[in-house]
């Protein structure tokens, strides 16, 4: 083993000393010993690591971050997908002014090179070092970010079978996007919650304000995961086109910040990328609702001229 190999091994050496029993590490650790200038590099490496790991312990954590990734997870906020996209692209923007140092590339095929077995790591140079260290913190503190999440994600338990609103709401999305044929057809909104009820499928009576006085077409059972239902009662528009009200027991949901019907505003619709259909969510103490309407993505304000 040469100074280069025990480099890039050394690189690697956790600070606890955990690495100390393997032989390759003992191989590289007896040569720094015994080489000054390779010892030297270590005592500077470990002390670069130090400092790394002093300033991680500055990172303040809202004390409220865990809560609210599992409350997102749990269908407990309300997420508009355009915000996600928009979240996106501002990390990627983020992302996109940090430049990998100039070398990076043979760097990494020359650690490829001596995990193959063959090969001679090539010395860093030292005016780039101190870019390829900037580079590689911007790298591990983005790790130590996908890490937490991860984490939260895997504590989180299983054991709820309840649906998210929004995967509801996909549901009904796919359904109205694909040929599919009303389980009762009415233009009365009483006869439609006559035969819900019969169903014993989810019902209202109180509806939007313009909803009530739209011409009913029917009602369709949509079926969804863990034997659970909702009822999916569509209008027709005047135009012509056509809206559509998903009601599903809160029994059923998970959401627990969604409004009452007569406090739906702005931050309350929006569109959903997946299905292309303009959403608004409310509940009220029996049922969740979602209303749907084929409009373009920038008018998913236009939902409020229903309530």
């Amino acid at each position: 083993m040469d100074k280069e190999q025990a480099k890039f091994i050394l690189q690697s050496f956790r600070p606890d000393g955990a690495d100390a029993s393997d032989a390759d590490f003992a191989e590289a650790l007896e040569l720094a010993a015994s080489d000054r200038e390779l010892g030297e590099w270590l005592a500077d490496e470990r002390a670069a690591d130090a400092e790394f790991a002093a300033a991680l312990s500055y990172v303040e954590i809202p004390e409220e971050l865990r809560q609210q990734i599992l409350s997102v997870m749990h269908g407990e906020k309300l997420g508009d997908p355009e915000l996600d996209q928009e979240f996106d692209s501002l990390l990627q923007d983020g992302f996109a002014d940090v430049q990998p140092p100039e070398g990076l590339r043979d760097q990494i095929l020359a650690a490829m090179e001596v995990q193959l077995g063959g090969g001679k790591v090539t010395a860093m140079p030292s005016a780039r070092s101190g870019n390829m260290r900037r580079f590689l913190s911007v790298a591990a503190v983005a790790a130590a970010i996908v890490l937490g999440v991860f984490v939260a994600f895997q504590v989180t338990s299983n054991d709820d079978e309840r649906l998210a609103s929004y995967e509801v709401q996909q549901a009904a999305g796919n359904l109205l996007n694909a040929n599919f044929q009303l389980d009762e057809k009415s233009d009365n909104i009483v006869n439609i919650n006559r035969w819900l009820v019969s169903k014993d499928l989810p019902s209202t009576t109180r509806l939007p304000a313009r909803l009530q006085k739209m011409k009913s077409m029917g009602c369709k059972m949509i079926k969804l995961p863990g034997d659970k239902r909702a009822s999916m009662v569509c209008f027709t528009e005047d135009s012509g086109g056509s809206v559509h009200l998903v009601i599903i027991k809160n029994e059923d949901v998970k959401d627990a910040e969604l409004p009452t019907m007569d406090k739906v505003r702005e931050d309350d619709c929006y569109h959903c990328p997946k299905t292309d259909w303009n959403v608004a969510r409310w509940k009220d103490s029996e049922h969740t609702f979602i209303l749907m309407a084929r409009n373009q993505k920038g008018r998913k304000n236009e939902l409020l001229r229903y309530f």
